[in-house]
């Protein structure tokens, strides 16, 4: 079994943004009032699901003041694209406690990028890599010389295995609820993704932004 069937084999409705909006409100309402971060209700929830921000809007109240900053947040930048909020749950297995971390989906480029949302970052770059496979007169082709250059096919085969992680959400939900990008790449995108790229400190990401630079200032 999967980690996403797993996921869903603890509670199918956790999964669904139709139905989940008690599921979330409750453990939210418990995480966020309460210092007893154990427990079934966290031990039944998933490792990863996505809820309406509409669904915790005015109805969760965290008691630190910098934890309802954040929520808000949060809230507000899932409704200003529409979207949702993604909720990563993990546990320290020493202490035997959980905590929650928040994004917020779908990813964009330009989004900060965090161990939580890199499946989702470097899955747009495959799409990208794809892209100039596809198109190679426009940005040039970044997979022309994988096949003749060892280290390129390591780095183009290592940003493959850190898209993977987005595999498990992929069984749970569609695309465009995770990630949101342009197929087209117009100009002002691949500004966005090299920003990205040089921004971030993930691997694989300053060698395939000096390895991106190379391949378009040949094109030019």
């Amino acid at each position: 079994m999967t980690e996403g069937e797993k996921d869903i084999a603890i509670n199918p409705e956790y999964c669904d943004v139709e139905k989940n909006g008690a599921l979330a409100l409750n453990l939210f309402t418990v995480y966020y009032q309460s210092n007893n971060h154990s427990g079934k209700i966290y031990d039944e929830s998933p490792n990863f699901f996505l809820v309406k921000p509409s669904v915790l809007e005015g109805h969760v109240v965290p008691t630190r003041g910098s934890d309802k900053l954040l929520l808000e947040d949060y809230i507000q930048r899932a409704k200003a694209r529409n979207g949702y909020i993604g909720v990563s749950k993990h546990r320290n297995p020493k202490l035997g406690y959980y905590w929650l971390e928040l994004s917020v989906m779908p990813f964009m480029m330009g989004d900060a990028v965090s161990k939580d949302n890199k499946g989702e970052f470097f899955y747009i770059l495959t799409k990208f890599i794809e892209f100039t496979k596809q198109n190679p007169k426009i940005y040039g082709d970044l997979t022309a010389e994988m096949e003749s250059d060892k280290d390129i096919a390591l780095m183009l085969g290592g940003i493959n295995n850190m898209a993977g992680r987005l595999s498990t959400s992929l069984k749970l939900y569609p695309e465009k609820m995770l990630v949101s990008y342009n197929p087209n790449w117009p100009v002002t995108d691949v500004k966005n993704l090299l920003h990205s790229l040089k921004e971030n400190d993930q691997d694989w990401c300053e060698v395939f932004f000096e390895y991106l630079i190379y391949v378009m200032g040949k094109k030019s």
